[in-house]
Formats: structure tokens, sequence, C-alpha cells
């Protein structure tokens, strides 16, 4: 199968969901690499190494669970506006978070492209990637 991304950023806590989009990653044949963090600070760590060059490699996508201890992922998102990357990344809530008021606070954050139930499926990552590129046409 063809690859259609080439790199993917995971931010969640969760272990058990990690280890489940890892395995539907590397199943779908779609994407080039991944990269799962399960504290949003380590993430913002890395993100940091890739503002100051020590990284070359920039995601195209970063996948944010909401829920998670020490910084959860709308705090990631105000700290991240700070991080300037070249290509900057699509964001995407990942959740399973139904609340009205989660999925309104995403679609108002500029930030964020779109908000989505867990799990992650192949399906998902091949539609995502086609609204991706309708938006950047």
């Amino acid at each position: 199968m063809e690859k259609i991304f080439d790199y993917l950023l995971f931010i969640d806590d969760d272990k058990a969901t990690n280890f489940y989009h890892n395995y539907v990653v590397d199943h779908s044949g779609l994407v080039e690499e991944q990269k799962f963090f399960s504290s949003a600070k380590d993430a913002l760590t890395y993100l940091g190494k890739i503002e100051s060059g020590e990284i070359d490699k920039v995601p195209e996508v970063i996948f944010l669970d909401i829920n998670m201890p020490e910084i959860n992922g709308w705090e990631f998102l105000s700290l991240f506006e700070n991080v300037k990357l070249p290509n900057p990344p699509n964001i995407v809530v990942m959740t399973t978070s139904v609340s009205p008021s989660d999925m309104e606070k995403a679609s108002s954050n500029p930030l964020v492209m779109e908000f989505h139930n867990k799990p992650l499926t192949a399906e998902y990552l091949k539609n995502l990637k086609e609204r991706i590129l309708l938006e950047t046409a």
C-alpha cells in the first residue's frame, strides 16, 4: 500500500490507546513513521527541538488527547501557539469525550483542524489525508 503520510505524532497518556493506534498505523501501510508521547510536556520538549533545528523532521499531523495529567490537551494547544515550526502540523483532537463544550472548544481553536472520537482507523487516515490536501489546494 502507498504511504500517504511521512510522519505522524500522537500525544495520549493512555498506553493501551497508544499501543492500539500504533498497531493500526503499522498495519495500515499508510504511514512512513510515527512517534508516540504519553506526556504533553515531553511532546512540547520534542517539538521545541524541531523548532531549534536539533531535529529536522516535522510531523504532518499531531493527534492530541484532551484529558491528560500534568498538561492537558487544551493547555498543550495554548503552549504550542508559541512553538514556531516550518510547515506547522495539522492538529486533530482525538478523544473519547462526547462533550459538546469540548467539540465547540476544539472547533473554535485555529490550531485544531478537527475533532475526532477514538479510535483511529485506517479509513479515517485516508479520509484525513484527502481533507488536508483539499485544505492546502
